[in-house]
């Protein structure tokens, strides 16, 4: 499979570089620090910038390679996860397609990665928020499910907000995923902006007698 995808990748590192460039937009979480305060509030680590240009077979070792180097500069998890598995992390810049991710999820360098996030998460006792802004999610769920839920967080002593998180840190197989039936519902992620109010346009005709040809 490693080969069969190394023969789709025309170019690495363009894909590499383009995943690094963040795009700006002028919306964003009520939650979020000023702009201009931004890069003195996010804590950034001194790790070397990914090989992309290496075989896809080869990608997992410069993951743990870099991933040992964010490993000792942070005790924070949220800043690991941030700089290696987040959208613009290290992960996401070597492994830049839906395919390629999945490859790296199937392999024994994706479980070491995860070890090392479990093991950061058992010893930050800080407070997600300290790192970076949170967001919330809403999720409706049926009460089977919640109480499942609830029972598996006393069974391993986590809050339910722990578990949940471990369970979204985890890798899911496309066929324990339901196909969507008709539109999305519900509010899109993302900053929402004012909403648009609809405007009702009456539209007037007018119509003029022409007075009888004498």
């Amino acid at each position: 499979m490693a080969k069969e995808l190394n023969h789709r990748i025309s170019s690495p590192t363009k894909d590499c570089l383009a995943m690094a460039q963040t795009e700006t937009t002028d919306l964003r979480y009520a939650s979020d620090p000023d702009p201009d305060q931004a890069e003195q509030i996010t804590s950034r680590l001194n790790i070397d910038a990914p090989n992309c240009d290496l075989p896809l077979e080869q990608r997992g070792q410069e993951v743990l390679r870099l991933a040992q180097s964010a490993f000792a500069q942070t005790g924070a998890w949220v800043v690991f996860y941030r700089e290696m598995l987040g959208a613009e992390g290290i992960v996401r810049r070597l492994y830049p397609t839906s395919e390629e991710m999945r490859y790296f999820e199937d392999s024994s360098d994706f479980a070491e990665l995860q070890e090392m996030v479990a093991a950061m998460r058992s010893q930050d006792a800080s407070k997600g928020d300290a790192t970076e802004p949170e967001r919330m999610i809403t999720i409706r769920l049926p009460k089977s499910l919640h109480d499942s839920l609830r029972i598996e967080s006393e069974e391993m002593n986590l809050s339910i907000n722990k578990l949940c998180i471990s369970k979204l840190l985890q890798r899911i197989e496309s066929r324990f995923i339901p196909i969507q039936q008709g539109r999305r519902r519900g509010r899109r992620p993302g900053p929402q902006g004012p909403r648009k109010k609809e405007v009702a346009t009456l539209e007037t005709h007018v119509v003029i007698e022409q007075p009888p040809l004498q």
